[in-house]
């Protein structure tokens, strides 16, 4: 009779293999043999779309592959921390905090030397409102009638122990809190502090130098000149030169103001210096507000604290104590 079993059919390219190799895979249904093994006749070439191809191309293809996207992958990572290496230099170069005294800049946010906001968008304005509302509080705090606190004058000797202090009103109308610092009309403020040593006495330039012609009308005999202005041509441009006016007025005036205004206006007032009383001493600012900003353009500032006797003979435009560097973006 014939059995089921002498219809197995299977691979021509398969083989059994007896029951003394290692490999055995369970009880095979010929008397005296394994079951069937699935290996197949090894062949030295696989299929590629519409190609075969030999397998050891296609071990050196896999490698070359593998060493190609590791190429890659280290190329990315070295543009990428190239670009943030940049970027830490750049923010070196801007940013306030990396010198031990000289000229200062709020609001300066995270560390960050660009001031992006939209007027129309409160809560792009609140880190920095909320920065000057801080950097201001020592101006509003103390009471100009209380030891050792005093209102200092124009070439004044300030004896010792004694802290010159100076009032809210010298840093303008517009830029305050209840004003929003400007920047709800695109108008920003920037608070620049001029913060040396203890026994630091800077001097001023001579209103018939080159710098105190340039200061002109702002030059001060009693005061170190401050300027700021775009740092490039370009930036310069979109600063822009027309005055800015103002609201017409209830009696139909119409104030016209620079596109850049000191408040006070004539700089840092040299009676603060030296420190009198280093624990309590409040070094000099001075309110600059940007009144033409063009919107939705990067534009950098330089400003210059104009001190004729800094450190090593150092032009102070050239110095990056005496400078201070940021940029604003103003987005509609």
């Amino acid at each position: 009779m014939e059995s089921k079993y002498d219809k197995v059919a299977y691979p021509e390219n398969a083989f059994l293999h007896s029951d003394n190799e290692q490999e055995d895979f369970g009880t095979g249904v010929y008397p005296g043999v394994s079951i069937i093994s699935r290996r197949y006749k090894h062949e030295d070439t696989i299929k590629i779309a519409c190609f075969k191809v030999k397998r050891k191309f296609s071990r050196v293809a896999l490698i070359g592959g593998c060493l190609a996207i590791l190429l890659l992958i280290i190329a990315i990572i070295i543009i990428s921390t190239s670009g943030r290496n940049e970027a830490e230099k750049e923010k070196d170069l801007y940013s306030s905090n990396k010198k031990p005294y000289g000229l200062f800049f709020q609001p300066e946010v995270d560390n960050s030397p660009l001031l992006s906001f939209s007027p129309q968008n409160q809560a792009s304005m609140n880190p920095y409102l909320n920065n000057l509302d801080f950097h201001m509080h020592v101006y509003n705090t103390y009471s100009y009638d209380k030891d050792p606190y005093m209102e200092c004058k124009n070439g004044e000797e300030v004896p010792d122990g004694k802290v010159c202090v100076q009032k809210m009103a010298t840093f303008g109308e517009e830029c305050t809190h209840l004003n929003h610092y400007g920047y709800l009309q695109g108008r920003p403020c920037v608070l620049l502090t001029l913060k040396l040593r203890p026994d630091d006495v800077p001097e001023n330039f001579p209103n018939n130098s080159k710098v105190g012609k340039m200061l002109n009308d702002t030059w001060s005999p009693y005061h170190v000149g401050l300027t700021c202005d775009g740092e490039t041509e370009d930036d310069r441009k979109y600063i822009g030169s027309d005055q800015w006016y103002t609201p017409v007025l209830a009696d139909h005036t119409v104030m016209k103001e620079k596109p850049i205004q000191n408040f006070p206006g004539k700089g840092f007032n040299l009676t603060f210096f030296p420190q009198r009383n280093p624990d309590k001493y409040i070094p000099p600012s001075v309110m600059v507000q940007f009144n033409t900003l063009m919107t939705n353009h990067p534009i950098s500032i330089k400003c210059v604290a104009w001190v004729a006797n800094p450190e090593f003979g150092e032009n102070p435009e050239e110095s990056d104590i005496y400078t201070a560097r940021f940029r604003f973006l103003i987005t509609k």
